[in-house]
């Protein structure tokens, strides 16, 4: 970990306090504290960080700008956390009052592993539930005052002002994903919650290999936050006595992915525990603290080229193919923003036409620095990330 740069390094130490309870570090000589405030922004974890540097002596603190910038996103994730469990609760049980199965998923769960609930911040309320009551949960969405934001595909999106975001999962993953048949048997997995008829949930087990699942399809398609880590790290320190390793193992297996959950658990031991670091931990630290929560646009370009072979034609055909199928998505992708393709696919150029029209118009901004993004794509941007994806245990 001390191969980091001085502010990264700091970040992961206070981090590492916190979840632990401690007193925090001084803060090293010439840290730069706007770079760790933009650092943790970046990746969400702004709020979390104020329980650390709120605790320093008052000649190690920041300056008065920052801690203004830490407070406020402090005192936003305080209403915000308090504002979503009232939402959800008051969701589930009008779920169970009119028959909708359903299971809630990750953050709901795993703020409770933190601290204080609040440090772990979502952005949405994730929920899966069964495609043949879509019309019955809509309904429900809308008496509770939430907006249809999208629906079809993956999951549904409801919003309430200010800032309830919920995503309705009929499915828990593309069915492009290598990882759809294993998560399309999750409701053979779950189980009835004590006292629920409708609500369910799954194993710690299975729970956490979803989680592990969740953490990769992000590091493989674009690349993920050091938050998938806290959660990771969070989730075995709470549940690694209770849980059955040799099933986690043996499921993981079927999925190809015990080797890069191996080297996920390895670089939590480097960052929250006492493990020392290496070549390819650093490799991976560098990727998870330049990608943000969810990845960068043009890191996502290049999982998508790479994924798709690139790295075995000319770059040239790369981009071309890979702005064929931006420009022209397959049906199953138009059917979501344009429902009535579906029965009439003749329509589907005239739908294409529509779509191009909407981001040169509406999105102007997003779809040019997008075709500027596969412009910059170079062969060794391919190479390395494919590399990296190669040595965490991806791509074999």
């Amino acid at each position: 970990m001390h191969s980091l740069p001085l502010e990264r390094n700091y970040l992961i130490r206070l981090l590492s306090d916190i979840i632990e309870d401690v007193p925090p570090q001084s803060p090293p000589e010439g840290l730069d504290w706007k770079e760790l405030y933009r650092l943790a922004a970046q990746h969400s974890i702004s709020n979390m960080v104020f329980y650390g540097i709120d605790q320093l002596k008052d000649d190690q603190k920041p300056p008065q700008e920052v801690i203004h910038r830490f407070h406020s996103d402090y005192k936003k994730a305080l209403a915000k956390e308090a504002t979503q469990q009232i939402a959800i609760e008051q969701l589930l049980k009008t779920f169970e009052e009119n028959s909708i199965a359903c299971i809630p998923l990750k953050g709901y769960l795993h703020k409770h592993l933190y601290p204080r609930p609040d440090m772990r911040l979502m952005a949405d309320i994730d929920i899966l539930f069964k495609n043949e009551q879509t019309e019955q949960v809509k309904n429900l969405m809308l008496a509770l005052g939430f907006t249809v934001q999208r629906q079809g595909g993956n999951h549904d999106i409801y919003y309430k002002k200010p800032f309830l975001n919920i995503e309705m999962h009929r499915r828990l993953i593309s069915v492009e994903s290598p990882y759809y048949d294993y998560l399309n048997k999750t409701w053979y997995r779950a189980k009835l919650k004590d006292c629920c008829k409708f609500t369910y949930e799954l194993s710690l087990e299975d729970s956490y290999i979803y989680l592990l699942i969740h953490l990769t399809k992000h590091y493989a398609g674009g690349g993920t936050g050091i938050r998938s880590f806290l959660d990771i790290w969070l989730y075995n320190r709470s549940y690694a006595e209770e849980m059955d390793w040799n099933y986690i193992w043996a499921e993981l297996e079927k999925t190809d992915l015990s080797e890069f959950a191996g080297k996920v658990l390895g670089l939590c031991e480097v960052w929250f525990g006492t493990a020392p670091s290496n070549e390819l931990y650093d490799e991976m630290a560098q990727y998870i603290f330049s990608s943000g929560v969810y990845g960068t646009k043009k890191n996502s370009i290049i999982a998508a080229m790479n994924k798709k072979g690139g790295h075995k034609y000319p770059l040239g055909r790369t981009k071309h193919l890979y702005r064929l199928k931006l420009f022209f998505p397959p049906l199953s992708t138009m059917k979501i923003p344009y429902p009535f393709v579906e029965k009439r696919p003749i329509l589907l150029p005239i739908c294409w036409a529509l779509r191009g029209f909407r981001c040169l118009i509406f999105k102007r901004s997003h779809t040019m620095q997008m075709l500027d993004n596969i412009q910059s794509v170079s062969e060794e941007d391919l190479a390395a990330i494919r590399s990296l994806q190669e040595k965490s245990g991806l791509f074999k």
